[in-house]
């Protein structure tokens, strides 16, 4: 197009359509904002928080360590369950006034202070798990992941004796023949290899007759003797209203734990609390609380197994049970492949608010075998990394190919991240933005996730829109990919492929060489980093890391944008080393011996840049993809045609940059001209000397807006 040509973008835009899924209910939740608050459990401490979506209403963000954000709507003080806003007035009872947890009580942090990770049998194994399959696993943990933070190795459903489930496979009293030594000669194994042991139980079901007529007080039965409960618990209920029914469930854990048990999955609890609200006054002693009595069976269960035995809830986050378990299972089942994944995604955005904060959630497990492509498995490894929420494997271990591991050793184990949205998503969100401080290192660690499998989708991040300075520079670096980007002001706009996402570290730049990755940990430093001095005079940098026998361990670093170094010297306590310089960026790598502390410095000296010639590229066009939406496209300049990136300019305003042949434009107003225009950029922040061509567009205001895809399958109403 020739410079300064206009045209009116109606003919260029398809409408967006979608199946709408029922979306999460949580009353007046989002009607008007609350009106106060502060933070964190058994102590007065509080954390950051948002009460609501900000300007941009696809982000989706969490917090790793003392974390300051300009984003912050107030601070949570989980302790007293009250939010701060910065004016001083304050929300009180926020969980249970406003997110309407009744039941909420500051998760206990002191025993459990880390949700679990691990490795789960269900959904490779389903009923079929056997003591030999479990200790080949165990094995494979023992020798591949222990070391990166597996601790619990749980046996899931299939180890009782009777049946294959739905109702009919509830005896406690029964193990397998698939377990012939019995559960404490498995449990005994596992724990030889270091792990602990999980179990898996549906405890208030039970479907032998046998066991209901030798304890006739425990069971809910008619006066005949049949059951007044026959459903996917078992064909038998516990009445939890007498104390022969709490005696049988104390009985029955106190003989789970003696096998050596330190994990307990307790299943189906969203059908007893319905089943005991709809057995109230059938029970043995008539209640008008069943959820009280519901909620006493818990705390029977924990006296029984003790305070440092975990105990997770499931299935799709009955509130009932909120304060009584460190744990709950917040969604549905998953499933192997792309399907399964959306299961806990759509968990995940519904019940993430209380995470840390109420108890350790738990969207599942995370799969990367085949049927996922191996986009599809970095997606499941990304949502598991990025939240910190229980982190549990399902895959048969020993089978998985190198890349599919690579997965699990880098996010591998759950680490301390907290929610800063204290409120549910409704909405599949595409940006989720994890805020860290760790060492004096500020940073973003953003994951840009494209939920659709079959168009590539473009994301643009605002530096100002996520807490960052706009006119500074910003590092970005790819995690995944293991490549720097550049540093760019304003922004970034990045092309996702389908159904995959991107993991880009964010880290404003300053004036020093800087630190802007670790590869131990999709957290980039938390996990392993545990010291950092930069020494300017010298420009060299002394550290020491907590690294993994036999994982090469690659420390990132970037340069001022306007000056290049190379690496001169790498100390490592005498471990091999491998450097890499590249323009603006070099990498060094440390192979350990052993899992350790290694001391290191790295030190650097100037480097000059090689600079290619650029030219500013031609064919300039604009495609309206929505009421206020659309991307820019360009055709490659050449020859020559190396370019390091491009600078996109709107109406004379600096948006960002981008590495690809498009930039997404947001929030553009309509019926109204604009001009953009595309400068490229080399390396070292040389721009073209060529004429820049300019495009005048608008926007035409009778284009729907695209709409998010929401979140779930049907309506969930959280309780009053």
């Amino acid at each position: 197009m020739e410079s300064g040509m206009t045209m009116k973008l109606n003919d260029r835009w398809s409408p967006f359509n979608i199946a709408m899924v029922a979306v999460l209910t949580v009353g007046a939740l989002f009607a008007a904002s609350p009106v106060s608050g502060q933070s964190l459990p058994a102590s007065d401490q509080s954390f950051p928080c948002r009460l609501r979506d900000g300007a941009n209403p696809d982000f989706f963000m969490m917090t790793l360590g003392d974390v300051n954000t300009p984003l912050a709507q107030g601070r949570f003080t989980p302790a007293t369950d009250q939010v701060r806003l910065p004016d001083g007035t304050t929300s009180d009872h926020y969980f249970r006034d406003t997110l309407k947890i009744t039941y909420y009580r500051p998760i206990d942090k002191k025993i459990f202070p880390l949700p679990p990770s691990g490795w789960c049998s269900w959904y490779y194994y389903y009923y079929d798990i056997t003591d030999k399959e479990t200790w080949k696993n165990a094995k494979w943990l023992a020798d591949n992941l222990k070391d990166y933070g597996v601790e619990y190795v749980q046996i899931d459903d299939g180890w009782q004796g009777v049946g294959r489930g739905f109702g009919e496979n509830r005896d406690w009293t029964t193990i397998h023949s698939r377990f012939p030594d019995g559960m404490e000669k498995v449990t005994s194994s596992i724990k030889q290899l270091g792990f602990k042991a999980g179990l898996w139980i549906a405890p208030h079901g039970q479907s032998n007759p046998k066991v209901v007529k030798a304890n006739p007080d425990v069971f809910l039965l008619s006066p005949d003797g049949s059951s007044l409960s026959e459903t996917w618990e078992g064909k038998y209920l516990v009445d939890p209203s007498t104390q022969a029914g709490h005696d049988y469930v104390k009985k029955l854990f106190t003989t789970l734990s003696g096998w050596g048990f330190d994990y307990f999955k307790i299943d189906g609890q969203p059908g007893v609390i319905s089943e005991y609200k709809r057995l109230a006054s059938q029970m043995r002693a008539p209640s008008t609380d069943p959820v009280a009595l519901y909620r006493k069976t818990l705390q029977t269960i924990h006296e029984a197994i003790g305070p440092r035995r975990y105990l997770l809830g499931c299935w799709e986050a009955p509130l009932e049970g909120v304060g009584l378990a460190e744990g709950w299972r917040m969604g549905a089942d998953v499933r192997p492949g792309w399907e399964g994944f959306k299961i806990a995604l759509d968990a995940t955005m519904r019940f993430y608010f209380m995470h840390n904060n109420v108890w350790y959630a738990d969207p599942d497990v995370v799969m990367v075998r085949d049927p996922l492509t191996l986009e599809q498995a970095r997606m499941w490894a990304t949502l598991q990394g990025l939240t910190g929420q229980a982190l549990l494997a399902s895959d048969r271990m020993m089978d998985l190919p190198e890349e599919r591991v690579e997965l699990y050793r880098r996010i591998f184990p759950a680490v301390d991240i907290r929610p800063l949205d204290l409120f549910p998503s409704l909405t599949r969100k595409p940006i989720w933005d994890l805020k860290v401080q760790h060492l004096g290192r500020s940073y973003d660690v953003v994951g840009l996730f494209n939920f659709d499998d079959i168009s590539k989708k473009p994301i643009y991040l605002n530096w100002k829109e996520l807490g960052l300075a706009d006119g500074q520079p910003v590092h970005i670096y790819d995690f995944w990919h293991r490549e720097y980007l550049g540093a760019f002001p304003k922004g970034f706009s990045i092309g996702i492929a389908p159904a995959s996402c991107r993991v880009l570290t964010l880290l404003p730049a300053s004036k020093d060489i800087q630190l802007i990755s670790t590869s131990r940990h999709l957290t980039q430093g938390w996990l392993d980093l545990l010291s950092l001095k930069y020494d300017a005079d010298k420009t060299t940098y002394h550290g020491r890391s907590r690294i993994i026998r036999n994982d090469p361990y690659v420390l990132t670093f970037v340069f001022p944008p306007d000056r290049n170094f190379a690496v001169k010297e790498v100390i490592a306590d005498g471990l091999p080393v491998k450097v890499a310089n590249h323009h603006g960026w070099a990498t060094v790598e440390i192979t350990p011996d052993n899992t350790r502390g290694v001391s290191w410095s790295v030190a650097f000296v100037p480097e000059s840049w090689y600079h290619h010639p650029v030219n500013n590229p031609k064919g300039v066009v604009v495609e309206q993809t929505g009421l206020t939406q659309a991307v820019v496209k360009w055709k490659q300049p050449g020859p020559p045609n190396n370019v390091g990136s491009y600078l996109v300019t709107l109406d004379n305003e600096l948006l960002g940059a981008t590495r690809e042949l498009s930039f997404l434009l947001q929030n553009v107003a309509t019926n109204t001209a604009h001009t953009v225009q595309v400068a490229s950029v080399w390396e070292d922040g040389t721009t073209a000397t060529n004429t820049l061509e300019s495009l005048t567009f608008t926007l035409d205001a009778t284009i729907p807006e695209k709409q998010p895809i929401p979140v779930g399958k049907k309506k969930v109403k959280l309780p009053r």
